[in-house]
């Protein structure tokens, strides 16, 4: 890596942490979702990653 890479490398992480990007997405929820995603659609599920956010956010199901 280059000096010039690690500077703007260290800049750009200075405004991730500044914007709070972070704290934006809830990591754990989004992990937990889609575990259970993945894990239903091995059993023959078609709920995609969408409409179980929305299905546990907000309790609004799809209709098929």
């Amino acid at each position: 890596m280059t000096q010039e890479n690690k500077y703007q490398l260290l800049y750009l992480l200075k405004q991730y942490v500044e914007l709070g990007i972070a704290s934006q997405i809830d990591f754990n929820k989004f992990y937990l979702y889609s575990i259970i995603t993945h894990s239903t659609a091995i059993e023959g599920s078609t709920v995609t990653d969408v409409e179980a956010q929305l299905l546990f956010d907000e309790g609004i199901t799809s209709i098929n």
